[in-house]
């Protein structure tokens, strides 16, 4: 069990130093750059539906206060 807990804290060290070593590097930059392009246009696509969802609800509310009006 101890030796278990030190193996794994010794892989994460490692596995942390690699990572660090690769963010530095021109193809670690490269490839948060692309990923980070990625991510901010999924977020640009999720806003949009986002948008045009809110859009629809509003006018589904305000036609059914409509209906509402014309009934009464």
């Amino acid at each position: 069990m101890k030796y278990e807990r030190a193996i794994l804290l010794g892989a994460g060290i490692l596995v942390g130093m690699g990572v660090t070593c690769f963010a530095k590097s021109k193809l670690g930059k490269k490839a948060a750059v692309a990923v980070v392009s990625k991510g901010l246009q999924l977020k640009e696509c999720v806003a949009g539906i986002a948008e045009r969802t809110k859009e629809t609800i509003d006018d589904v509310i305000a036609e059914a206060k409509n209906a509402n009006e014309q009934n009464n």
